[in-house]
């Protein structure tokens, strides 16, 4: 498959050089853009969550402001020969709070950075984007775009997540994070497009599969992902539907790991109707253990699945929706059972303008290790609610 893809990148870039000159195109010029996103969020959770890990008694009652900001620099131009190159770059601006999901933010100033070709041939994008099965991937509707890794209770930003818990955050195949990487996407022939996409390793953006984010010894490499997307209208119903395979060695274990995601959605009349999957299975077996590590069969913490379902309407400036997650890790071979991660939520957007959206959350979020469940253990079990409104902006 190595072989494909250079041969693909060798055909391109074959076809940029013999293509003659471009003088009469013009010069990239970058243009700004991006989004300023921030939550007021009051939380309350487990009391006794709180003392077992020297929080205070259990009486708090939290208040706190998350923001997720981001300033982007992009352009293009179109040579003679028709082809179209462009570049993006994703600048951090603020806000980026915590560990969502586990995962140590890495203190990257530059979020994304990608250069594209698009042509007749279809899309080519060289850099720090997302893989090809995460910018196909369809996953349950959410009025205010509070959930996945970006979610403040599916991130785990409003109500801690013991350190015990094992759980991913999104039915995404994000393993790879914005590692450096190759990507390729097909033209839409009648609603249907394929792509795929090729990460020679991880390490670059610190990403580990599981357990210990702060360490790459377990990162992911040689990544290999393949994805297909559907998306048409029939007498006044929407149908969108994406499926994505990755595969991925972790520190040269026995043998591959894999990644399956599907997803889908249905609307009609103001109404969206969705939900994905996410099936992880992953081997590396002689690792140095981290949480919950089954270092005698191979399978490690984050085996396991992820799902969630949700209903949206949206009418005019209006909408509100309800979303369930999931997550389901295989947990310690020592202790029976699997670590969870429960989250339900109502949300409730309000345009107020051009890019300008009022937002609302309300929801619970439940966290078990399979210690807190066989022993009641109280430091790897939390649940609470959590109320919060934002202002979402655009440009």
């Amino acid at each position: 498959m190595k072989k494909i893809l250079v041969a693909s990148t060798a055909l391109v870039a074959a076809g940029m050089i013999t293509a003659g000159s471009a003088s009469a195109s013009e010069k990239i010029k970058l243009g700004l853009g991006g989004y300023s996103k921030w939550w007021v969020v009051g939380a309350w959770q487990e009391g006794s969550y709180e003392a077992a890990v020297g929080n205070g008694t259990g009486s708090a009652n939290n208040v706190d402001v998350k923001g997720d900001n981001e300033v982007w620099f992009s352009g293009s131009t179109t040579l003679d020969n028709g082809l179209e190159v462009g570049i993006n770059i994703e600048l951090e601006a603020g806000g980026n709070t915590d560990t969502a999901g586990g995962q140590t933010t890495t203190g990257d100033v530059i979020d994304k950075s990608y250069v594209y070709v698009t042509g007749g041939f279809g899309k080519v994008i060289v850099g720090t984007e997302s893989n090809g099965t995460v910018l196909m991937h369809t996953m349950a509707p959410d009025a205010a775009g509070n959930t996945g890794a970006d979610g403040i209770l599916t991130g785990g930003l409003a109500i801690a997540r013991p350190d015990a818990v094992t759980a991913r955050v999104t039915t995404e195949i994000d393993t790879d994070a914005e590692a450096d990487k190759i990507t390729y996407v097909a033209p839409s022939f009648y609603g249907f497009t394929v792509g795929a996409s090729y990460v020679p390793n991880a390490t670059e953006d610190n990403q580990n599969v599981y357990g210990n984010a702060n360490s790459t010894a377990n990162a992911a490499s040689e990544i290999y992902g393949v994805a297909a997307m559907y998306a048409n209208t029939f007498g006044g119903v929407g149908v969108k539907a994406s499926a994505g395979w990755v595969t991925y060695d972790i520190n040269s274990g026995t043998d591959r790991s894999q990644e399956v995601s599907v997803g889908s959605q249905l609307s009609y009349a103001g109404f969206t109707l969705g939900g994905s999957y996410r099936d992880i299975s992953q081997n590396g077996s002689g690792l140095t253990p981290n949480v919950g590590n089954n270092a005698a069969t191979g399978t490690n913490s984050s085996t396991g699945y992820v799902w969630d379902l949700g209903l949206m309407y949206e009418t005019g400036p209006w909408a509100v929706g309800i979303v369930y997650f999931k997550s389901v890790a295989a947990g310690s071979e020592t202790i029976e059972g699997s670590d969870t991660a429960e989250v339900y939520q109502i949300s409730g957007k309000y345009n107020m303008g051009a890019g300008v959206d009022l937002l609302a959350t309300v929801g619970h979020a439940e966290y078990d290790d399979e210690s807190a469940k066989t022993a009641n253990n109280d430091a790897n079990h939390n649940e609470g609610w959590a109320v919060m409104t934002g202002l979402s902006l655009q440009f």
